[in-house]
């Protein structure tokens, strides 16, 4: 059982600690609650804003970051990708993000959908997305890691990592949901899961090989992630709790100094909030 008092981040052993921050924060340590108890992080589904600013300090003071780098857009189920530094207007859109400079936290929200972080140690550029089935089987994936070569990355040094999101145990989807991957990604083995009332896909695999179409390395990919939906301790999830539940964030940002040892800890392992 989780502990409703402490923050879980968890990280993925393919982004490096040195040179990087980033992370998936569970539910638990923040001040929402009811169904969004208790470390909410988006506005959107009608949580007190207080609430939802003093989540988002309580988890930067935890991961080492200012709570004013961080740079979030609305999410549409899109491909579009915005790179720091641009202009960007109030009522943006954009599912992706990349950057380039040190101080920076990309945050890509999420309760089911793929939060993705991608880190390229050499080339120094970092992004993130958020990946529903329609983002995923668009390829925003690969409009990132496209973004992140426009700023100087080489595809054979982009790791990344997908967060917490609805596994293929739990994704039951329409044929027509089917149609549009097997469209896209023919024969891919594993993606489409037989499920006691209809097929569920595997949007883990469908990543991964969307991913490596684009020329990242398979080995580099960590894509094993909870699911949200099996863990309501520690999860949210919108096919189980609907708007009325929470919202979490993958982050990820440039840094020039070495993370602190709480917050480099492996998939399933819970650190403590700062006393």
């Amino acid at each position: 059982m989780a502990d409703p008092d402490r923050i879980e981040v968890l990280q993925s052993s393919v982004i490096p600690r040195e040179g990087f921050v980033h992370g998936f924060p569970a539910r638990t340590g923040g001040v929402s609650t009811g169904p969004r108890a208790s470390l909410n992080l988006g506005y959107r589904w009608g949580d007190e804003v207080d609430n939802v600013d003093e989540n988002r300090r309580r988890l930067a003071a935890h991961a080492g970051y200012d709570p004013e780098a961080l740079v979030a857009t609305k999410h549409v189920h899109g491909i579009d990708v915005y790179r720091v530094g641009d202009e960007l207007a109030d009522d943006a859109e954009f599912d992706g993000l990349v950057c380039d400079k040190p101080g920076t936290v990309l945050g890509a929200f999420a309760a089911d959908c793929i939060p993705v972080v991608f880190a390229d140690p050499v080339g120094r550029v970092c992004g993130a997305c958020h990946a529903g089935w329609r983002g995923t089987v668009a390829g925003v994936g690969a409009e990132v890691v496209k973004a992140m070569v426009a700023l100087g990355s080489d595809r054979a040094n982009i790791r990344v990592a997908l967060g917490p999101s609805i596994g293929p145990c739990c994704f039951e989807v329409g044929s027509e949901v089917v149609d549009e991957f097997e469209a896209t990604l023919t024969r891919l083995p594993g993606l489409v899961v037989d499920g006691p009332v209809k097929q569920h896909i595997n949007l883990r695999v469908a990543m991964r090989a969307i991913l490596v179409s684009e020329g990242v390395a398979a080995e580099q990919i960590d894509d094993d992630p909870p699911c949200t939906m099996c863990h309501p301790d520690r999860f949210f999830s919108y096919r189980r709790d609907g708007t009325g539940g929470g919202c979490h964030m993958g982050f990820i940002g440039l840094t020039s100094y070495r993370l602190k040892p709480s917050c480099s800890e492996p998939w399933w392992m819970r650190s403590p909030s700062p006393s």
